[in-house]
């Protein structure tokens, strides 16, 4: 049995020794060309979301038998093409949630209070509190796109800062949010009602560039959006468009159409030179407890599954 550990860093050597008792494990982070000249190689392949596992690599993998990817949406594996091939894949079932909580209340912080800007100020030698008055959450309406088992721990998180909740989901577990107080409303009822919204959607075609223009133009000019799920949630060139012209207050993205961001990128350039952006690299799941968490359950499932008497 061959085992390749393709994101390296996310999957700690003392967990991968579970591995090593039932094949040969390679830890490398290997380009899109290498990976297509190896994949063949594998029986497994464990993962995040930096390595796409799309048509063109899954059909050179005439061994593969598991994907086990330490993430929870999986957009960068072709599923259909995967399946048909009978690989199974295994993902997360919330080693996340906590960290990307965390981090979305965090980038709400920091848009709500100016911190980014007002510790490079300081760190200037500038003293100009007027510049950076900031916004108290409480009171305010917080509009989350999602809500499974992230969006429903930012709406406990907002809750005990005194926030009205509001929340969109088509598939939406009602007893779920009655439980955390969040209302339960249309889409363009979130956009227009909202102090702040952030997006905890998978990404599908349903969801894709759903925050656009038109969506944008439904938004106070004072609210805050801040993405923490899939980039291509969110048409980029439409948010910055709308944060040039002042259509919203500010944004907070962890998350990118394009990842690594390039060092060119617009938004890169505009955030170099505008305080209403923040835009941090897809690091919201990135804590040691969660990598740790996301490793061991990942290892633990395609172990399992490879030790099988079905393999």
């Amino acid at each position: 049995m061959k085992i390749l550990v393709a994101s390296p860093e996310y999957f700690p050597t003392d967990i991968l020794s579970e591995l090593e008792e039932i094949g040969d494990v390679d830890c490398e982070k290997l380009s899109y060309e290498e990976l297509l000249d190896r994949i063949g190689d594998y029986d497994a392949v464990l993962t995040r979301v930096d390595v796409k596992l799309d048509k063109k690599i899954l059909e050179k993998a005439a061994k593969l038998k598991a994907i086990g990817s330490a993430t929870t949406g999986l957009d960068h594996i072709d599923m259909k093409y995967a399946a048909s091939k009978g690989i199974k894949i295994f993902s997360l079932s919330g080693s996340h949630t906590v960290p990307t909580a965390e981090h979305t209340f965090s980038l709400i912080l920091a848009l709500a209070k100016k911190v980014p800007w007002a510790f490079d100020s300081l760190k200037k030698g500038e003293w100009e509190r007027n510049r950076f008055f900031g916004l108290e959450l409480d009171g305010k309406t917080l509009g989350i796109i999602g809500f499974g088992k992230i969006g429903s721990r930012v709406a406990v998180y907002a809750k005990s800062f005194g926030m009205r909740i509001l929340t969109y989901d088509p598939y939406i577990n009602k007893e779920l949010a009655e439980s955390v107080g969040a209302e339960i409303v249309s889409l363009d009822e979130l956009l227009k009602d909202s102090d702040i919204i952030t997006i905890h959607a998978f990404l599908s075609p349903e969801t894709r560039k759903m925050i656009n223009s038109e969506t944008i133009s439904k938004m106070k000019k004072t609210a805050f959006l801040v993405n923490v799920a899939r980039g291509e949630i969110i048409d980029e060139a439409s948010l910055l468009e709308a944060l040039k012209n002042k259509k919203i207050a500010g944004a907070a993205l962890d998350v990118f159409i394009e990842e690594p961001l390039p060092p060119n990128s617009e938004l890169i350039k505009y955030a170099k030179k505008n305080s209403n952006l923040i835009i941090t690299p897809h690091m919201a799941a990135s804590t040691g407890e969660a990598i740790r968490r996301s490793a061991k359950e990942i290892v633990g499932k395609v172990k399992e599954f490879l030790s099988s008497n079905n393999i």
